[in-house]
């Protein structure tokens, strides 16, 4: 009997340590929960070439310089006759995007030979004549002016004169990212 109770004591405070446990433990615990919500907006990519005027006093090109329906691509063909003659327009380079943006990289101006630099120069910078180089900048809604001239030098001696008429390609590419 001694046992029993001994026995029925030692559950009842088991039980009661149980009972006391769980309500100290439901006591120091705590569900915390954060909700919210966010609206993700639309932005646009928009940066193309517009508005493109030719310089007064460029040589009459056989195909003067005009942007493509796409917006990205200027092409032109001209003839450059004698030193001096030269061909120049300038162009505004629109982000009518959301996105700012800017250049990835150094912009790249190719198609002279080494022969023909001699006589010829190609350039594009910005209109006020400053270069055009990686990480300009160009805000959503802004533009830039870009200049493009080739020219037929003057300062060359009789002997630096190509002796065969030039077909030359001349590109100049510029690329544009998320700033």
């Amino acid at each position: 009997m001694k046992q029993d109770k001994r026995t029925n004591m030692v559950m009842a405070i088991i039980l009661v340590l149980i009972v006391g446990i769980s309500i100290g433990y439901a006591a120091l615990t705590a569900a915390l929960n954060i909700t919210g919500q966010t609206t993700i907006g639309s932005p646009s990519w928009d940066v193309h070439f517009e508005t493109l005027n030719v310089t007064s006093g460029s040589a009459t090109a056989t195909t003067p310089a005009a942007i493509q329906t796409n917006k990205l691509d200027i092409n032109y063909a001209v003839t450059l006759n004698q030193p001096g003659d030269f061909y120049e327009f300038t162009v505004n380079v629109k982000n009518g995007g959301t996105i700012a943006a800017k250049l990835s990289a150094n912009p790249t101006l190719a198609g002279l030979s080494d022969a023909q630099k001699v006589y010829t120069t190609y350039t594009a910078t910005y209109s006020d004549g400053t270069t055009v180089s990686a990480n300009d900048k160009l805000a959503a809604g802004a533009s830039k002016t870009i200049k493009v001239r080739v020219e037929y030098k003057t300062d060359i001696t009789a002997s630096q004169l190509p002796t065969t008429a030039q077909n030359v390609t001349l590109t100049y590419a510029m690329n544009y990212i998320q700033d």
